[in-house]
Parts: C-alpha cells; sequence; structure tokens
C-alpha cells in the first residue's frame, strides 16, 4: 500500500447481514478498508460503513465487487406495532433489504500513520 495512490474515498454503507461476505471479497482483492459497525434506517437492522481509500482507476473493481455481494432482495419482516395493535401472531410486510448506498469523495492528501 505505500507505494499505492489514495486519491479517493468510498463510503459504502451495507447491510450486516450481506457485509461479511464483501469483506472477504475486498480483502481477497487487495482493498484496505476501515469497518464501522451501524444500526439503522426504516427497519433497525445492523448496517456497516465501510471507508475504502483508493485510486480512482481502481473504482470501477471496487463497485463491481459491492454490486456482486450486495443485492437487493425481498424479505418478510415482522411489522413493528404498538402493544394495542399486537395480536397472536405477528403482522409481516414484505420490504426490500440488502443492496449499497455507495459515497465517493476526492481525496487531496492522504498519510499513513
Amino acid at each position: 500500500m505505500a507505494n499505492q495512490t489514495i486519491n479517493q474515498l468510498v463510503i459504502a454503507v451495507v447491510s450486516g447481514a450481506q457485509a461479511g461476505g464483501l469483506t472477504q471479497r475486498l480483502r481477497a482483492a487487495g482493498f484496505y478498508f476501515t469497518q464501522l459497525d451501524s444500526w439503522g434506517g426504516l427497519l433497525e437492522e445492523p448496517t456497516v460503513c465501510l471507508l475504502i481509500g483508493l485510486d480512482a482507476a481502481n473504482r470501477p473493481a471496487l463497485i463491481d465487487l459491492i454490486r456482486q455481494c450486495c443485492q437487493v432482495h425481498r424479505q418478510y419482516i415482522p411489522a413493528r406495532l404498538d402493544a394495542s395493535m399486537l395480536q397472536v401472531q405477528p403482522v409481516m410486510i414484505e420490504a426490500e433489504v440488502g443492496g449499497a448506498a455507495v459515497y465517493t469523495v476526492a481525496v487531496e492528501r492522504f498519510v499513513q500513520l
């Protein structure tokens, strides 16, 4: 990594369920990243925020890996209802889960200490 130019920062927010497979593939492909665990969103599911420094020329390969590992899919999840509305069996709703939100930021200067 000492000779690698870092001129972009990619911030990828991915589903916690899909993060393990993605991080394994990123390591195998030689990408370096910092992983931040988080929680939130409408479904209050665990997510992972990956901070990935790279040369802009490697961004298409990175995006391809993320696309392969973080597919959106439909899943039935329990609806969150007030206690007064609870029934014997929880109400299930269909939701799209997974996927990734990817942000790219230009890096003016990168220093590793």
